[in-house]
């Protein structure tokens, strides 16, 4: 009987049980309040949220926005639930992530081709976005991104451009997509292509063919398709298995566009603007792909340049693990940085990457005497 286990344990430790039992409820007890008053007193402020990938007309940040809320060329529309939509060849697309710190926004597109079979292995429809054109936009392909195909036995074949001077005018990339029952993380039924060097590339066409002889069963009931996709991101997670589990139709994938303001560079613009380009603490720097602009946040501070409050400083003591002091206690935030110190009776500059905090060494020839 379990009374009788308990009553033996008790007896061993030469208390009653029933004297027992109040005595280790009180402990448990003591233990949590210790615990909880222990940790409110470490607590430190909270931390920003976590980006929230779910932007609507009201939360997109500048320069995007509604008509006669943004800077020209990042208008948006707004769906059915606010979500904030970018218009692009007579198509909307949901944005899904705005980095106004790396200027690249994340839309949501679906396959750019994708060709559907039957169970009899017939030919049900042919869909997709097709050819992407960004020319009269602040839009580029970014680099972020690589073309990936599924499929059984189909060649996928790009090609990127620009009308850039002095820039390459087109380059191309290809990619084959072989059916053996196997699924794609074995490089069956996929393949990927990296995006070209060409900079700045505005210019999207695209072919998906059969590849010529190759007809098998595998494609009976799947989808074989053609999307962006962030290089980053593995496309399948592995363990699909049959074939078929893969080759579903494919839903929206993120595509990554590069951004900048208008067409000419920092000097040019402010020239023509007769005002400020960023707010006052922050710096206007010419765009990496040679035309337009961005703005950064000045070193320490944080948030949107192109708003005239955006920038906020960084502080640099809240963070326990990138402290940048060797005692969190005498990091000191100020405006745009920070300083470090000891103790009174510590010495040393009190940076971690410096000479820290140490006990001062005893004057030399120092005898230290003993009262016996």
């Amino acid at each position: 009987m379990p009374c009788g286990r308990e009553s033996r344990s008790a007896a061993v430790a030469g208390v009653p049980a029933r004297r027992l039992r109040p005595l280790v409820l009180m402990l448990v007890l003591f233990s949590a309040m210790t615990r909880r008053a222990l940790s409110r007193s470490l607590a430190l402020p909270p931390l920003p949220a976590p980006v929230v990938r779910n932007i609507t007309c009201n939360t997109i940040p500048y320069p995007f926005g509604v008509r006669g809320r943004s800077l020209p060329g990042f208008e948006v529309i707004c769906g059915r639930n606010k979500e904030a939509m970018l218009e692009i060849n007579e198509s909307s697309y949901k944005i899904d992530y705005v980095s106004v710190e790396d200027a690249f926004v994340v839309i949501l597109v679906g396959p750019i081709s994708q060709v559907c079979y039957d169970r009899n292995g017939k030919q049900t429809q042919a869909t997709g976005i097709g050819n992407i054109s960004l020319e009269g936009t602040p839009f580029t392909f970014s680099k972020r991104n690589k073309l990936v195909a599924i499929g059984c036995d189909y060649k996928l074949s790009a090609n990127f451009s620009n009308s850039m001077p002095g820039h390459s005018q087109w380059q191309p990339i290809n990619c084959n997509s072989f059916c053996d029952g196997k699924s794609c993380p074995y490089d069956a039924a996929c393949c990927e292509a990296p995006m070209p060097l060409i900079d700045a590339a505005r210019e999207f066409t695209l072919t998906f063919d059969k590849l010529p002889g190759q007809f098998t069963a595998d494609e009976n009931g799947t989808c074989s398709a053609a999307f962006f996709y962030d290089q980053d991101e593995q496309v399948f997670k592995g363990g699909q298995d049959p074939l078929k589990d893969p080759l579903l139709p494919v839903g929206d994938h993120g595509m990554i566009l590069d951004w900048a303001v208008g067409q000419g560079t920092c000097d040019q613009a402010l020239t023509y603007n007769l005002m400020s380009l960023c707010n006052s603490l922050s710096d206007c720097i010419d765009a990496p792909r040679g035309v337009g602009y961005l703005c950064k946040c000045n070193a320490g501070y944080d948030g949107n340049p192109y708003t005239a409050e955006g920038c906020v400083d960084i502080n640099e003591c809240r963070n326990l693990d990138s402290n940048p002091c060797n005692i969190t206690k005498f990091c000191n935030n100020t405006k745009g940085g920070f300083t470090c110190s000891c103790p009174p009776d510590l010495i040393g500059d009190g940076y971690k990457n410096g000479t820290g905090c140490t006990e001062a060494p005893l004057p030399s020839g120092n005898v230290m005497s003993w009262n016996i």
